[in-house]
């Protein structure tokens, strides 16, 4: 029996512009841009994030948060969050989803994320070091 994850690793690999594979209990998805996000489907949502930035790469952090909860709603399907990965922070976008999303949601979600990438880092390229 093939489990939601299996398919939705399929199912971005099928797509032109994607290469998926499974790492650990997610699906690493990488654009042709060699941007990478990281796809986790849990029992009621489906999680697809990827890296932004360090925090130790901001210079007031204060400042960018306060820009960030002023701003992050000019470009849509994506979220901003800090996450802990290894021993350091970064600044993550994100998209959230239903475990009952159809295929074309989920494709949409993920490229709409790959998209806001760039915006996102011209967007808040002032606070960088």
């Amino acid at each position: 029996m093939t489990t939601k994850r299996d398919h939705i690793l399929s199912l971005m690999n099928e797509q032109i512009n994607f290469t998926a594979e499974v790492e650990g209990d997610c699906i690493s998805i990488s654009n042709d841009e060699g941007v990478d996000a990281f796809l986790v489907v849990g029992e009621q949502q489906i999680v697809v994030e990827t890296i932004l930035f360090p925090l130790s790469a901001v210079k007031d952090v204060a400042a960018l948060d306060h820009d960030i909860l002023r701003t992050h709603r000019l470009v849509p399907l994506s979220t901003i969050a800090v996450s802990r990965i290894g021993e350091d922070e970064y600044y993550v976008a994100f998209g959230a989803l239903s475990f009952d999303s159809k295929d074309e949601v989920v494709v949409e979600e993920v490229e709409a994320l790959f998209a806001n990438v760039p915006e996102f880092i011209e967007l808040y390229s002032e606070h960088l070091k």
